[in-house]
């Protein structure tokens, strides 16, 4: 997913809402968002060949099991 697509999507979400990061469709668990990242700001040298543009949403702690039906919910 590039940004604009994500920027389009959250755009219609509700402003207040939180944000979770749901992980393993098989077994899903929610977790808490612990910020954004991006590659150029800690890539090593071994990884120049990696875009340094790319962004990173990071895992934050554990909160509670998830659906599996999120996945067919999901939006693009």
């Amino acid at each position: 997913m590039k940004v604009r697509a994500l920027i389009a999507v959250l755009q219609e979400m509700d402003p207040n809402a939180d944000v979770f990061i749901m992980s393993q469709p098989q077994w899903p668990f929610e977790y808490a968002v612990a910020g954004v990242a991006v590659r150029g700001d800690f890539a090593e040298d071994d990884e120049a060949t990696l875009p340094s543009h790319d962004v990173f949403i990071l895992e934050g702690s554990q909160e509670r099991y998830g659906s599996k039906e999120a996945w067919a919910a999901r939006r693009r």
